[in-house]
């Protein structure tokens, strides 16, 4: 990102003013990529998709422990800046990995093996370490935390049974974070190998059951009865109310597949009842064709433009499932409509750090706007009143300011970068002067692919500094 021209901005005392939450969208993925398969059309083909999805963060499956290293080749060709990549524990992981990548900044991650839920040193009773990760997405109120996980596979009584456990296991590890964290907004993904549609479940086992491979071995943890009923155990974790989103393939409203050569739907994201659901989606290249068609609602905007038919069949023998859900915030008041600009995707306002005097992290920041594109920040004290703020017909047919102009802060003009993204950085100095100032803010982006053909608009964001 290219430095802002420097404006000054004049410092002007105001009264407090009502305060209420906004709220922030995330995207959450999760997709098991099969392998990275690095220096081929697959690994092209892999990072397509990701880039297509444009998740804020992505939950991976089948990570191989050759390819680990590859796993910052892919978050760099995806655009993520930060990742994670599970261990490989016990004897039972088929050397499979779990990883996450993400937009925002990892602040913690666990690699769980089964002897460290358990408590037993001697326990190797899951095959892929769940991997945790929390991630400091900058307005929520509350820690976000992501739990990727991989349950074994087949479709035996034996192996009914070996999901049972790792599912007691990934219940054992998501109510003990949130025990520490109780507001956290929470998701889980993963492969569960179990389609929904094939229930009921609720197989009993009372004892070990026969088959089981040499080294395994039950943690001293777990009792009999264990019971098969992976999506109403889940569902039930911590009585967080977590649900399961009804992702289907763009346009069908009953098309659930996540692995084409079978049918199936095997691969799901959990969140918690504290986000609100936007929408959701399982994407598939032979679908993809840009616009919401019938049955209406089926879709939602993805980044760029449609790819061909068999990009995801290059990429791995799953299709990746991802959903749009609102956080709260506690950072400001969102305000105002934006104006949409390619793939009529609307960019957003925004901030990063605290709004706390003295705050060194403190900025302002427009997120999903068109990479490398220029843009202009309109920083004031006050709103325009609402509802409809001012139109910027001709200039910028189609949209609204609303941040007045009157004892304007400053016009700041920047480029985005490579995800569409800027910020202009304010370090908040310790003077109790600034406590109650007003800072109203708008973007203008370039886009000239947009509906007006000349550029996007953000909605606008306030915040009231505090002591």
């Amino acid at each position: 990102m290219r430095p802002p021209r420097p404006v000054l901005l004049i410092a002007l005392l105001l009264g407090l003013a009502p305060f209420s939450a906004a709220t922030e969208t995330l995207r959450v993925a999760t997709y098991n990529v099969e392998e990275l398969n690095y220096g081929t059309s697959g690994f092209t083909a892999l990072a397509s998709v990701l880039k297509r999805v444009d998740a804020d963060v992505a939950l991976l499956q089948e990570v191989k422990t050759s390819e680990v290293a590859l796993t910052a080749t892919l978050a760099n060709a995806a655009g993520y800046p930060y990742y994670q990549v599970a261990n490989v524990s016990g004897t039972l992981s088929g050397d499979l990995r779990c990883a996450v990548l993400s937009r925002q900044p990892i602040t913690q991650a666990v690699s769980w093996s089964a002897a460290a839920i358990s408590g037993d040193p001697l326990a190797n009773d899951i095959c892929r370490d769940i991997l945790q990760v929390e991630i400091d997405v900058a307005e929520a109120c509350a820690p976000v935390a992501v739990f990727a996980f991989h349950l074994k596979s087949g479709s035996t009584s034996l192996d009914d049974f070996r999901r049972a456990v790792e599912i007691l296991r990934l219940k054992k590890v998501v109510e003990n974070y949130a025990s520490a964290h109780p507001s956290s907004t929470i998701f889980l993904g993963g492969d569960a190998n179990e389609d929904m549609a094939d229930g009921p479940f609720g197989q009993t086992f009372t004892s070990l059951p026969g088959g089981l491979p040499v080294t395994y071995e039950l943690g001293n943890d777990i009792s009999f009865p264990v019971v098969y009923d992976p999506f109403t155990t889940i569902s039930s974790i911590g009585g967080l109310g977590l649900l399961a989103v009804d992702a289907t393939q763009e346009d069908c409203a009953t098309c659930y597949a996540t692995r084409p050569s079978s049918g199936r739907r095997l691969d799901y994201v959990w969140r918690r009842f504290n986000t609100t659901l936007l929408g959701d989606e399982v994407y598939a290249s032979p679908v993809d064709n840009g616009s919401d068609e019938a049955p209406l609602g089926y879709y939602l905007y993805k980044w760029g433009v449609p790819l061909a038919s068999n990009t995801c069949s290059l990429a791995s023998d799953h299709y990746p499932v991802f959903t749009d859900c609102l956080l709260e915030s506690c950072g400001g008041t969102r305000y105002g409509a934006g104006y949409p600009g390619d793939h009529y995707l609307t960019p957003r306002a925004g901030i990063t750090g605290g709004i706390s005097i003295g705050d060194g992290g403190f900025g302002l920041r427009e997120l999903y706007g068109k990479p490398n594109a220029l843009t202009v920040l309109v920083l004031g004290q006050a709103r325009l009143s609402p509802p409809y703020g001012y139109p910027l017909d001709p200039y910028v047919p189609g949209a609204f300011l609303h941040v007045s102009l009157a004892g304007m802060y400053g016009l700041f003009t920047m480029y985005t970068d490579g995800q569409g993204d800027a910020l202009l950085a304010l370090p908040l100095p310790p003077n109790p002067a600034y406590i109650g100032l007003h800072l109203n803010s708008q973007w203008f982006v370039g886009d000239t692919a947009g509906p007006n053909g000349v550029g996007a608009m953000t909605d606008a964001y306030e915040v009231v500094l505090q002591a």
